[in-house]
């Protein structure tokens, strides 16, 4: 998770970076000091995916506002699998905290509560892909704007706007882990070139050419029964059905490492099998060459002598600093990891104790869940697909269960890690430590008392307490180390140890009632998922 304050001219407001910290304990801080949290989380975003993504409660919501949660629908269209992007949550997060920030009684125009019109007054502006703006696009706006209606006091039925009503002092706190979007809205939106609409068209077709061969040569190579007969029922062709993803993986993404040293550097920093940003690298590459275009020179010797600079500068812009906001950033750390990863194992067991592989089963057959998409993506989604959708699957198969349960948490683990190095390396982010052995009111407390009292700070002060420790510990002129970089390093260095972590199951136990009744409901959940007969 993660959690920032933001304070723009005269109002204050913060991000956070919690560590898997649920929002409900910063809705607990929140509440006090009149905040509204902003999700900074790429999965709850979307409607219908709820155990999976660990989002608030509507308690928790009725208690303290929550933005950016339930604002789209889950894609059941591949091709639009990453329609929610970046550049797209950026624009929202920053819209709203304007609107969460500015005096409406002050401006010019009476106030202004049109989302599309606080955008630029453009009714049909260019995503990030270069296409018009669609009915999606104007529905999760207009879910946005009624969320702020409902926490500003404003009526959705006659769309008033809100100078008449007394606007207490709000402070947006922006919480989630979703690293990205974190490193736009503090750092500024990267310069990478818009596509072209002929790019975008070029590059998908491309790729989808790439998945495509490789289907039809799995299905060659397979011609049974049931995959024939789930052909001719149109029916869609299970993973497993298919030779993986990973040999159209290797051919798509060795393409686009042979059209240049930028985009095979670029393709080696893919986390797994990206899709979308693969396409987005390639629509990168054919916008350039055809804005390049040149007689004497083909499309292959143009990118393959581009150096970084010219694709991509490095400048980026948009950030809040860019508009005014004092931003204090904090990461909430773990004090101690060997104990959080155990948290987070106990964690992963609650999501499937809740009904997570129901919840995975009843989206996958509403086609919620397409090839690709953010939450097809997303840590637990995917892993309970792939175990719904193994092979030879049996009725009580405590193996393959308890398999799916370690690669799941695995997974939330490593994630876990690499939320760490990341905040570790962003020097605007102040670390705070979380107790791990203390009970949870007393170390949500202490957190947030410590993120309380840095935001009394001027700027400058904040700031310096940010740049006074340095890597090796030393501070100028000697003496502890800051909070902040005390704690920083305390995490690092305890990173050598945890080779020596040993999981361990706390409610899925062999023999419990627990494990009985979440095995009963995976039997049920594979059956659904991969339509097996009365005979399973």
């Amino acid at each position: 998770g993660g959690t920032g304050f933001f304070f723009p001219p005269a109002v204050s407001s913060d991000i956070s970076q919690g560590h898997f910290t649920s929002s409900k304990s910063i809705a607990d801080t929140t509440t006090a000091s009149r905040g509204h949290v902003i999700s900074a989380d790429s999965v709850q975003a979307y409607r219908g995916v709820d155990i999976g993504a660990n989002k608030p409660t509507l308690d928790e919501r009725g208690r303290t506002p929550h933005h950016l949660v339930d604002i789209v629908h889950p894609p059941t269209d591949p091709t639009k699998a990453s329609s929610y992007n970046a550049a797209d949550w950026m624009r929202d997060a920053t819209y709203v905290i304007r609107e969460l920030t500015t005096s409406h009684a002050d401006d010019n125009n009476g106030g202004d509560h049109n989302l599309n019109a606080s955008y630029g007054g453009e009714e049909e502006t260019s995503d990030e892909e270069g296409t018009v703006m669609n009915h999606e696009v104007l529905m999760r706006r207009e879910s946005i704007q009624k969320a702020l209606n409902s926490s500003l006091g404003v009526s959705n039925d006659n769309n008033e706007a809100s100078e008449h009503i007394a606007k207490p002092s709000i402070l947006p706190v922006v919480v989630g882990g979703t690293m990205m979007y974190l490193q736009w809205l503090v750092h500024g939106r990267p310069d990478a070139i818009r596509p072209t609409v002929e790019a975008v068209e070029r590059a998908t077709n491309k790729i989808d050419s790439f998945r495509i061969d490789t289907e039809s040569d799995a299905i060659a190579s397979k011609p049974n029964d049931s995959l024939l007969e789930s052909i001719d029922k149109d029916e869609p062709i299970k993973e497993d059905d298919l030779s993986n993803d990973e040999t159209a993986w290797k051919e798509a993404s060795d393409y686009v490492s042979s059209l240049g040293p930028v985009f095979a550097k670029r393709v080696d920093k893919l986390p797994g099998r990206d899709w979308y940003r693969l396409r987005r690298l390639l629509e990168v590459a054919y916008t350039i060459a055809s804005k390049n275009n040149q007689k004497e020179k083909s499309e292959q010797e143009i990118l393959q002598h581009l150096t970084e600079k010219e694709v991509y500068t490095g400048i980026r812009s948009g950030s809040l600093p860019d508009l005014g906001y004092d931003v204090r950033c904090f990461f909430l750390c773990p004090d101690e990891r060997m104990t959080h990863f155990h948290t987070v194992d106990s964690r992963c067991e609650q999501m499937l104790l809740r009904g997570l592989l129901k919840e995975t089963a009843d989206l996958h057959v509403r086609g919620g869940l397409p090839e690709g998409s953010q939450v097809t993506r997303a840590i637990g989604y995917r892993q309970a697909l792939e175990y719904l959708n193994r092979t030879d699957a049996k009725r009580g198969d405590e193996g393959a269960f308890a398999a799916f349960v370690d690669v799941f948490a695995t997974a939330t683990r490593q994630y876990a890690k690499k939320q760490m190095q990341w905040f570790r390396r962003d020097e605007s982010f102040a670390f705070v430590p979380v107790k791990m052995e203390w009970e949870k009111g007393r170390r949500v407390g202490d957190a947030a008392g410590a993120i309380a009292e840095m935001c009394k700070l001027s700027l400058a002060e904040f700031e310096a307490e940010l740049s006074s420790g340095t890597k090796d510990g030393a501070v100028d002129g000697g003496g502890a180390l800051p909070l902040s970089a005390q704690t920083k390093l305390d995490n690092e260095m305890q990173g050598k140890k945890m080779k020596f972590f040993l999981s361990k199951r706390v409610r899925l136990v062999d023999g419990s009632d627990d494990l009985l009744a979440v095995l009963a409901e995976a039997d049920e959940c594979t059956k659904k998922v991969q339509g097996l007969g009365e005979e399973f």
